[in-house]
């Protein structure tokens, strides 16, 4: 019997990168691939296993369109665990962010940057280096921003603003 990549994201155990990739492997190709992981981001017990797999889908060179994408934004205030937020903190690179997008971005950025996952922070000051680069009138405020993380943060994350700079 073929399991279903919504019974695959429900079953997850919560540690195997694996069986997620697998669960890719097989599924990607399937209509309703996307629709079934924007789904999973919304719930609570599968958003870890569903931004992993939107982030896998994105990396190997698929993109979302529009009303896609801007699923992905209207879920933000919903992510619960560290690691979707980290995972969908990644995918932002990818992603096309309508202006109407951008305030629920903006309100996510800054709560990630309150995390105490210091990979959350440093892909939250990411997110807002590709807010700036879409959108001109934040250029100043992120600029100031990264400036100071640059001088306050842990050396992690700091390292990771040097490498936002040095791709600018």
């Amino acid at each position: 019997m073929t399991t279903t990549l919504s019974e695959e994201i429900a079953s997850w155990d919560g540690r195997s990168a694996a069986a997620l990739e697998s669960a890719y492997e097989r599924h990607s190709g399937e209509e309703g691939f996307v629709g079934t992981i924007l789904a999973g981001i919304s719930d609570v017990e599968s958003e870890r296993a569903a931004t992993w797999l939107l982030k896998r889908h994105l990396e190997v060179g698929n993109s979302l369109s529009a009303a896609g994408c801007r699923s992905v934004f209207g879920r933000l205030s919903v992510l619960e665990h560290w690691e979707s937020k980290l995972h969908v903190l990644q995918c932002l690179p990818y992603l096309d962010i309508a202006e109407d997008d951008s305030v629920d971005l903006e309100k996510f950025l800054d709560a990630c940057l309150e995390s105490n996952r210091k990979f959350v922070r440093a892909w939250a000051y990411n997110g807002f280096n590709e807010l700036a680069l879409r959108f001109p009138q934040h250029r100043e405020k992120v600029d100031t921003m990264l400036a100071r993380a640059g001088e306050s943060e842990s050396a992690s994350v700091r390292a990771r603003i040097r490498n936002i700079l040095k791709r600018r």
